[in-house]
């Protein structure tokens, strides 16, 4: 048998051990500011409320919990998203790793939270003739808004997905540039009847499938939790075995 001193001794290593292992276990509660742009279905501003809601929020909620961190969660236009993490306002977001404004500001995590199809959408009135694209401002679409613009497309900027929608279904643009499921969710969308949105040119809109491309979280380097959350992620990395994206495990 060890004696009383050494017995101390080792149960305070093991603690220490442990405690570095997973620095968040001896440790009250870590909250941080989670800010997804508002992306639909991942980001939404509920009108009753004014809440943000989403399943971005609430598998991320589900993936901290774990760990003792909370969240408190913000939902803005994407330009505001990005300042907020360049200057460590916004500790955590979904971004994918293309996003020029973002590149020099965060780090990605290694597993995809999911991955975002993006399509090239043509209004059907054979009228409307014009080379212009709905798009949402600061968002550099893998790349496709240079070689379009190369290719002598017009954009039309605004600052959300909903706005760039209406634009396009309001048949102001002939084309929208557009990931999945923001617009099968404004399609979808019922009226205070409880009656779904039917919009004529977007039910009959031709889409070209363009790229399917993984969405990461993004960790602010500005954050003071920045360290934290990479370790965090890390092990969650490590943990997410048989799945492609860690929105599987929602799933």
């Amino acid at each position: 048998m060890l004696p009383e001193k050494d017995l101390g001794n080792r149960i305070l290593l093991i603690l220490l051990s442990l405690y570095f292992i997973n620095p968040l276990c001896a440790k009250e509660a870590v909250t941080i500011n989670f800010g997804v742009a508002v992306f639909k279905p991942y980001s939404s501003i509920d009108e009753s409320t004014g809440r943000c809601v989403g399943i971005g929020f609430d598998a991320t909620k589900q993936l901290l919990k774990t760990y003792n961190i909370e969240i408190n969660t913000s939902c803005a236009s994407p330009a505001r998203i990005y300042r907020s993490l360049s200057n460590g306002k916004v500790d955590l977001s979904l971004n994918i790793k293309s996003t020029l404004a973002v590149q020099d500001n965060v780090t990605f995590t290694t597993i995809p939270f999911d991955a975002l199809i993006l399509n090239f959408y043509t209004n059907p009135d054979t009228n409307n003739i014009n080379n212009k694209i709905a798009a949402i401002r600061g968002y550099d679409y893998h790349g496709f808004r240079d070689s379009m613009i190369q290719k002598g497309f017009e954009f039309v900027d605004v600052s959300n997905v909903e706005d760039a929608i209406r634009i396009f279904a309001n048949k102001r643009t002939k084309y929208l540039l557009s990931y999945e499921g923001p617009l099968n969710a404004y399609i979808e969308t019922k009226d205070e009847n409880n009656n779904k949105t039917e919009l004529l040119t977007l039910n009959n809109a031709k889409s070209e499938l363009l790229v399917a491309i993984p969405t990461h979280y993004a960790i602010s380097k500005t954050s003071p939790h920045h360290d934290i959350l990479v370790k965090v992620f890390n092990e969650l990395d490590k943990k997410t075995v048989g799945q492609t994206y860690h929105i599987d495990a929602f799933k």
